[in-house]
């Protein structure tokens, strides 16, 4: 009986550990808000990573025991934010490309997780402007393939509640 049992087991972990490998691993998730603001007051505190903490949900709600550090010039390319934290752990956004009024691409790193890049994109329109937020990388295998269809939800939410931040401080000014 038990050796039943072992095979068994041995045939779900392999099944687990196959599977991983064969699915999916890159993802994107993207969430888009309009906000009642010029183009550039959004991309005032888009490309500020400074600011990042007043808008976003990364911040010492989150986790108290957050400290940031900054580094290269502001608001542009090579501007560099990291942070370490205990329950937030640590991580980087680097810059890689800025166009003033129009939005960042950036690169993300989180503790040993492989890089991403993201896109704040603005895009001017009658009454304010649409700001659209993506993030796309590539999960780990054997289990990232099997995480997959939860990072939406997860980074997804993170996303609204930036985009809500980021509504109320410029629309605000």
């Amino acid at each position: 009986m038990l050796k039943k049992i072992l095979i068994v087991l041995a045939i779900l972990i392999g099944i687990i550990v196959i599977g991983g490998y064969l699915l999916p691993l890159n993802y994107s998730v993207s969430r888009t808000k309009f906000i009642n603001a010029e183009a550039d007051t959004v991309h005032a505190s888009v490309a500020n990573l400074k600011s990042w903490p007043q808008w976003t949900p990364w911040n010492h709600q989150l986790d108290p025991t957050l400290q940031f550090q900054y580094s290269g010039p502001d608001s542009q390319v090579g501007s560099i934010s990291t942070w370490t934290g205990e329950k937030a752990g640590s991580g980087l956004i680097e810059i890689i490309s800025a166009e003033s009024g129009r939005g960042i691409v950036y690169k993300f790193s989180f503790d040993d997780y492989p890089p991403a890049e993201g896109v704040i994109q603005i895009t001017p329109m009658k009454g304010g402007c649409e700001v659209f937020w993506k993030v796309s990388g590539e999960l780990v295998p054997p289990l990232g393939g099997w995480f997959r269809p939860l990072i939406d939800s997860m980074i997804g939410s993170d996303f609204e509640k930036g985009l809500d931040g980021l509504k109320i401080r410029c629309e605000a000014n």
